[in-house]
């Protein structure tokens, strides 16, 4: 095994991953490497190391596995940077949007929590319809029972 050689092992540490990662995306054909060595173990050189960095620290910015395969097999012509500005550009409105969605969720959430909090004392103990905003129908089901 030359110097310049990792076995798996070696590069999940050196890119703070584990092997079962690696051979995932080697798997799925994201990366390859190189070689077997005698014993069976995978080889890669600072081709296939750098190519299974790339694939790590795409993953980190949040790239699903479809969107890695197609940034790395696209037969677009743009370059490497403008195929990858323009999916970072697609993650961030996305995101956006989703900041959106949840920021409405959270409100209507602390609307409701706060007329749970401001529910009258005199309302049965179990009584949680304000958070429903909603008539209470307790007093209803109380002088039923």
């Amino acid at each position: 095994m030359s110097q310049a050689t990792l076995r798996i092992g070696q590069l999940a540490k050196q890119l703070n991953t584990t092997t079962k990662t690696l051979r995932f995306y080697e798997d799925i054909g994201l990366f390859t490497s190189i070689a077997r060595s005698d014993a069976g173990y995978r080889l890669y050189d600072a081709k296939s190391i750098n190519q299974a960095r790339l694939v790590l620290q795409l993953r980190r910015l949040g790239l699903t596995l479809k969107e890695l395969n197609e940034l790395l097999n696209s037969k677009d012509t743009r370059s490497f940077r403008q195929r990858v500005t323009s999916l970072m550009d697609e993650k961030l409105r996305d995101t956006d949007e989703n900041l959106v969605v949840l920021q409405g969720r959270r409100d209507d959430l602390a609307a409701r929590h706060q007329a749970l909090l401001s529910t009258p004392r005199d309302r049965v103990a179990d009584c949680i319809c304000d958070a429903f905003l909603s008539p209470c129908t307790c007093a209803n089901e109380q002088s039923t029972k």
